[in-house]
């Protein structure tokens, strides 16, 4: 391939031409990290809704509450 002034250009690039191959290569790996990232954040949910539906219904026993006084040692009582 000859130049505007006859010399041979063969495969070398401009300056130009590479800093759009550059930037555009960048742009097409910034948009694959950022599909990955949401095809994560997509998972991420499918599978926290999973364990969601299939934990086992927990439910609050308040005999087994240790905090409660059940013989209620702790009262005041008056001798009138």
């Amino acid at each position: 391939m000859n130049g505007l002034d006859g010399r041979d250009q063969g495969p070398r690039r401009t300056l130009l031409e590479e800093r759009l191959m550059t930037t555009t290569f960048q742009k097409r790996q910034k948009e694959m990290k950022r599909i990955e990232k949401r095809k994560m954040k997509e998972e991420k949910r499918a599978q926290r809704k999973l364990d969601k539906t299939n934990a086992p219904e927990v439910e609050h026993d308040p005999a087994s509450d240790p905090t409660i006084d059940w013989n209620h040692s702790n009262e005041i009582t008056s001798h009138e």
